[in-house]
């Protein structure tokens, strides 16, 4: 399996992840949890208290009033002995929480599945999927389920390693940051 490591490795993670997310949060902290079953472990970062609701929907703050974000990693066993995962996904996703609303939209996600199987014909999903890619959500199909990758040139270099893994991520965190939540003009 692509990017797999040890549980220990495992334990430090939501420490990196805080690392990661920081140019979209600035100065504010967002709080991790582990959540491990018998076959997965699952990183998700929140903040304020840690919700009840399902790790899909919890949300951290972001530097841009108005946009909320949420973030977490599957990490799948590899062994039987469970000392050894593989990533499975790495999710991120950008919510817009219009002020007169308590509904939320989703805006983007910048979504990593480095263990996608292999594809053939005219998909060729596998390619974009496996490292650090964007969908654009708040567009018209087909868009939202196309995957625009960002390292596909130079994708056997991103997932030699989680670490290398890990750096493409956070280089996709700062494109999310320079380039929508700069941008974004929280005035009606």
């Amino acid at each position: 399996m692509i990017c797999e490591v040890d549980m220990a490795w495992l334990h430090g993670r939501g420490h990196e992840i805080g690392r990661m997310l920081s140019p979209l949060t600035g100065p504010r902290t967002t709080a991790h949890d582990i959540i491990a079953s018998r076959s997965e472990v699952i990183i998700a970062a929140f903040s304020g208290l840690k919700p009840i609701t399902d790790y899909r929907s919890w949300r951290f703050n972001t530097v841009t009033n108005g946009i909320h974000a949420g973030y977490f990693e599957r990490w799948n066993s590899a062994d039987e002995k469970r000392t050894r995962f593989y990533l499975d996904r790495a999710y991120l996703h950008l919510y817009w929480q219009p002020r007169a609303l308590d509904d939320e939209k989703e805006l983007l996600a910048l979504h990593c599945d480095p263990n996608e199987p292999e594809d053939a014909g005219l998909l060729k999903h596998a390619l974009y999927k496996r490292g650090p890619h964007i969908h654009v959500s708040a567009s018209e199909q087909p868009l939202p389920h196309s995957h625009f990758a960002l390292n596909a040139d130079h994708l056997g270099d991103v997932l030699a390693s989680a670490e290398r893994l890990s750096r493409a991520v956070a280089s996709g965190m700062v494109l999310v940051r320079d380039q929508v939540l700069d941008l974004y003009d929280s005035t009606p």
